[in-house]
Formats: C-alpha cells, sequence, structure tokens
C-alpha cells in the first residue's frame, strides 16, 4: 500500500514507522508474541511535509497547504492519507480528499469541530447522553457568574473554545483563581483574547477529581473498534507543576494493573464512543478517523468525558505505537472507506514508554538552534526509538527547531522496563538547556 502521512512532529514520524513496518515480531526480552509468521508484507510511506528527523528513514516531500498536499497525493498515487494534526483537519483536508477520491483517515471539517470547537464538542457529548462534567460557554465572565457562585470551594477548568495547541486549558483550584483566567483568557482587561479568535469563547466547567487517561478509538461512521489506552503528562515540571504543554512523556498501553481492563475499554466505546458517533451522524456530519477520548477515572472507576480530540494524540501516540504490534493500515484503510474496521489487536503484550526532550524556554518561548548531540547513539539502543519532532539540519548536524524536541520510546515486558530504557536513552542526548521531566510514568511503575 501507497501511504502519505501529513504532518511534521514525533506522532507523524511515529506513524509512518508503524505503517511501514505493518505487523512483526520484533522480539522484546520477557514478551512472548502470539504469532507464527516472522513480519507481514511492508507498506511505502511518504511524509508530508516531514523534517530533517524523519527524512533519515523517509521519503519527504515539501507541502503546507491543503490544495498542495492534495496536489502530492494525486502525484503519488496514494491509496491512503493519513493525517496527523489537527490544523490540517479543521483546515478541510479530508474534504478536499474526497473531492480528490483518494481515501483519507480523518475526519471532515464538520465532524472535526469535535476537537477545533470545545463548546460544540461539550453540546454533542450532551445530546448523545456521554458522561461529562457540567459547564457554561462564556463570551465575558458575567456568563459565568452564576456558575461560578455555585461552586464556592471547588476547583474548576477554564478552556478556549478553539485549537490552541494544547496550551487552551487552565486547571483552577479555586473559583478566585477561575474567574481570573477566565478574564485573563477572554482579554477582559482590554488586552484582547490571550488565543485570539480561539479564546473569543471560553468554556468553564467542573473540575473533576481522578486519574487521567486517554482512549484511542479506530472509528468508521457509526462503527468503532479500541487501539488502546495511554496517559499523557501535560505539565512542563516535575510532580505535574508548571504551565500545560502539548505533553512532555506517556505511558500506555495500560491494562488491567492500571483498572483499564477489555471490559472497561468496551464499557467506553459502548458509553462514550458509539453513541458520539451516532450524534455526529444524525447531525449530518459521519466521523472517519481516530477519535481520541480524554477521560477522568475517579476513584471508583468511573470515568467521564473531559475532551475529545480527532487526531491521534502526541506523544500518546509514540508510546501506543511503539508498543503494540499491529499492521494499523487495513484497518485505517476501511475506516477511510466507510467499512468495518476490523481486527487491530496486538500480535504481543508489551509496554510503551516515551520521555519528551524539549527545547528550553518551552512552553512560551522556545528557543531554537541549539546542536543536538547523541540522537544517533540513542537511537542504537535496544528497544529504543527516537521519534523527531522539532528538529532541522543544521551546518555540523541536527539543531533544536521547535518546542518538543525529540520523543523518546522505549518498550519492555514492564512499564519499568520500557521507562528505563527511554531514560537511559535521553541521558545519551545532549541539547544545551533542554528540559525533560523526570516522574513520566510514575503512577504505573511497581518498583
Amino acid at each position: 500500500m501507497k501511504i502519505v502521512v501529513v504532518g511534521t512532529g514525533g506522532r507523524e514520524h511515529a506513524l509512518a514507522w508503524r505503517l511501514a513496518r505493518g505487523a512483526s515480531v520484533n522480539p522484546v526480552a520477557g514478551v512472548t508474541s502470539t504469532s507464527t509468521s516472522s513480519s507481514s508484507a511492508a507498506h511505502e510511506v511518504v511524509v508530508v511535509p516531514g523534517n530533517a528527523g524523519i527524512a533519515r528513514g523517509f521519503r519527504c516531500v515539501e507541502a503546507r497547504s491543503v490544495a498542495d498536499i492534495v496536489a502530492v497525493c494525486l502525484a503519488e498515487a496514494a491509496d491512503l492519507v493519513v493525517v496527523g494534526p489537527e490544523s490540517f483537519l479543521d483546515a478541510g483536508l479530508a474534504d478536499a480528499l474526497d473531492i480528490a477520491g483518494i481515501p483519507c483517515f480523518g475526519p471532515k471539517q464538520a465532524a472535526a469541530r469535535l476537537e477545533s470547537s470545545k463548546a460544540f464538542m461539550k453540546d454533542v457529548a450532551r445530546a448523545a447522553g456521554v458522561p461529562t462534567s457540567d459547564f457554561v460557554v462564556a463570551t465575558t465572565v458575567a456568563d459565568a457568574e452564576a456558575f461560578f457562585a455555585a461552586r464556592t470551594g471547588r476547583g474548576v477548568v477554564i478552556k478556549a473554545d478553539g485549537l490552541c495547541a494544547g496550551k487552551g486549558v487552565v486547571v483552577c483550584s479555586s473559583v478566585l483563581e477561575g474567574r481570573r483566567e477566565l478574564a485573563d483568557m477572554l482579554g477582559s482587561g482590554g488586552t484582547g483574547p490571550r488565543f485570539g479568535e480561539a479564546s473569543r469563547a471560553v468554556v468553564v466547567e467542573d473540575l473533576l477529581p481522578g486519574a487521567e487517561l486517554s482512549v484511542f478509538a479506530l472509528c468508521s461512521d457509526e462503527q468503532a473498534v479500541i487501539l488502546g489506552a495511554a496517559r499523557d503528562h501535560k505539565r512542563i515540571g516535575d510532580g505535574d507543576t508548571g504551565p500545560n504543554t502539548g505533553g512532555m512523556g506517556a505511558v500506555g498501553p495500560l491494562g488491567a494493573a492500571e483498572g483499564v481492563t477489555d471490559d472497561f475499554l468496551e464499557d467506553v466505546r459502548q458509553r462514550f464512543i458509539l453513541p458520539t458517533l451516532r450524534e455526529l451522524a444524525r447531525r449530518g456530519s459521519p466521523f472517519r478517523g481516530v477519535l481520541f477520548a480524554g477521560l477522568m477515572n475517579d476513584a471508583a472507576g468511573q470515568p467521564s468525558l473531559l475532551e475529545f480530540n480527532v487526531r491521534f494524540g502526541d506523544p500518546e501516540t509514540e508510546a501506543l505505537l511503539f508498543a503494540l504490534d499491529v499492521d494499523l493500515a487495513p484497518v485505517l484503510l476501511a475506516c477511510a472507506r466507510g467499512e468495518a474496521p476490523g481486527d487491530c489487536r496486538p500480535l504481543g503484550d508489551t509496554k510503551g514508554a516515551v520521555v519528551i526532550i524539549a527545547a528550553p524556554g518551552y512552553p512560551t518561548d522556545p528557543e531554537r538552534g541549539a546542536p543536538i548531540v547523541g540522537l544517533m547513539a540513542a537511537d542504537a539502543q535496544p528497544d529504543v526509538q527516537v521519534f523527531c519532532a522539532g528538529i532541522a539540519a543544521g551546518s555540523f548536524g541536527f539543531v533544536v527547531d521547535g518546542g518538543r524536541v525529540l520523543a523518546v520510546a522505549g518498550r519492555g515486558a514492564s512499564f519499568d522496563e520500557a521507562l528505563d530504557r527511554a531514560y537511559a536513552a535521553v541521558d545519551l542526548v545532549h541539547i544545551e538547556g533542554a528540559q525533560v521531566r523526570r516522574d513520566i510514568g510514575a503512577s504505573v511503575r511497581r518498583r
């Protein structure tokens, strides 16, 4: 199969890596595979536009507008296009590919509003009967006053309505803090909305207690199969301190030891994923792509919806796809065509972990240009893969060219093994002033 992966980051590198391999038996110490064959047919993958690090292993073609990407896909005679970033889906890339007759794994613009508008997402969830926190949509601070007044002594979450690259969510421990953040996000002091058009409207919702997790479902109109569950680490500092980022690390797939049983995942599919797909279809916006449900699991093991994203999460994708030995291409193609997704169960039972190496100044003002030393040494470690994100070619090697620079993935028979391997590889990389969290996966470690 000829596959075009659209995007520039570590997520797209991981998608290309997994899709190109198909499903294969690549033994990991202590892990027994259920497969008896050595490999399945690999697929040819082109990444558009990619980055200098991805270009080490894949052909990258420059194109950054919807029209140019469609032209590349036509020229490449792509059998399937897999879209990474939400921005392209919001811009209507899937719609344009459909007109061109090219199967696209990624929703059309109308269905992509599940991520591009948090107010729309909450409205769909409410209409579909999906368990989620109470909320109000505010365009002025006064719009949320009654909501705040009923929550004295409780925490709230302030979310910009539109796309903010993972940085438009603020968790507030008190109503007072929530009021301040809402005013700041709306630009009530005369400064204008903090995130421009994305925060002209803001969702204010209850702060839910529990443990966060992300469940990924591969969807085809009103059908869906679960790929797996992962846990992201959003804040910049150890102990979940500092501002939110696009993600500083992740572990997955979560299993029974973390309370994520097959029954739990089927419950998520039945109560969260399928009702949402039916509601979108009812509204005339059928969904084909990955539906990423961000959930809060309370102490009793009961999940509530925090958000829906309409693309593979980053860096959860790097952890899941490095660990899961599965041929994704036929499943993604079936979804893109509106057919039954089929089976995406992995061949073995491997755990994955990803640690992000971020640029100095990230997330507010990442500094570019620093040399990256040790990437090849890290990538050469057993059961380690370095996925390249904010990276460019410099005069004498790779240099930093973005906020999240490298996603260093490890895998093993347990999360402890996967994390140990990832961190050992991280320690081989040197970037002056780089930021790395040292507590990724703390909740899943057994020692």
